[in-house]
This record gives structure tokens, sequence and C-alpha cells, in this order.
């Protein structure tokens, strides 16, 4: 597993991707292959001149079987000094964290008071109507703002009548707004 997040670092450092990659590519069930080309950065030595063909050879990466590697490895730091393993800590929330969970909260509380402080504390304004009409003893009201309603008027009056009589035990209406 070290090994693997060894691999995964290298290549976010070196930007290669895992599905078409241009450094490390991962052999199933082997390992993982470097696959890019390398070059000595110290000069050679002057009397040692190796010849083109040992230069390629140089070149070319072997198939290096990491997996194994990194076992061969881990058994040795084993053997050696075996280290207790730390307890995770949560990272603790930083100020500017903490000040802006408050600030959320007092949004929330202002966003959901703010309706509801509206609807108290304003009256609506009350509407101011005129008669247009009294039809058995019933007077028809409309609001003052509202167009004409004299295309109306034998409705209403039909409407009035047959409540009345269909309702003649109980009381009559107070008044009728259309």
């Amino acid at each position: 597993s070290s090994l693997t997040q060894a691999i995964s670092t290298l290549r976010k450092m070196l930007k290669d991707s895992t599905k078409s990659p241009e450094f490390v590519k991962t052999v199933p069930k082997r390992g993982y292959q470097l696959i890019c080309s390398v070059e000595r950065l110290s000069p050679l030595s002057s009397d040692s001149i190796p010849d083109i063909d040992d230069q390629e050879e140089e070149n070319e990466a072997p198939v290096v079987d990491l997996e194994q590697f990194a076992e061969a490895t881990t058994e040795t730091q084993a053997d050696i000094a075996p280290e207790a393993a730390a307890p995770v800590e949560k990272p603790k929330p930083t100020p500017a964290q903490k000040n802006a969970n408050w600030l959320f909260r007092i949004l929330v509380v202002v966003a959901l008071l703010l309706p509801v402080c509206v609807l108290m504390l304003t009256n609506p304004a009350e509407s101011q109507f005129r008669q247009i009409g009294e039809y058995h003893n019933v007077p028809v009201m409309t609001p003052i703002n509202h167009p004409q309603l004299n295309e109306w008027l034998p409705s209403i009056e039909q409407c009035i009548k047959r409540y009345v009589e269909h309702h003649e035990d109980s009381s009559s209406p107070v008044e009728v707004i259309a």
C-alpha cells in the first residue's frame, strides 16, 4: 500500500495520467514499469567513452518488479525497527471556519424570521366599498377600484332572490360583495 501511495504521489508530481501514462506504467499482477527515457545528468569521464549501443541500452529502462522490491524493503524495515501507528487526529476547524459557520446560522435564522415579522407587524390596507344596489333588503357592495358591474346586476338580484326564498327559516345575508 505504501508503494501504491508512492507511485500515486509520483504520478501527481509528474502529472502522469493512469489511462495514458508517459512515465510509469502499471503492469497487471507484476508491479510498475518505468516507460520514459532516462538521461544521465553527470558528465562521463573522458577515459571511459561507451559505444553508442551501450548508451542506448542505458537509456532503455528495464522492467522492474517494484511490488517485489517494495515487499523486500518492507520486510527489512520490519526487522530493523517496527513503528507504532500514530493515532489519526481530526483537523481542527480554523477560526475562519467557525466564523463562517456562525455567519451561516445567523443568515438562516434571519431568513426564517424576516417573513414572519413582516406578516405580524404590517396591517393590510382595508378596502373601501361602494353600494351598487339593494335587493330584498340586502345591500350589494363592490370595491371602489373595481370596474362597473351594471351588466351583472340582474344576475346578482336573481341569486339573492333565490337564496332568500330557499333559506326563509335562516337569517338572510347581511351584505353581498360583488
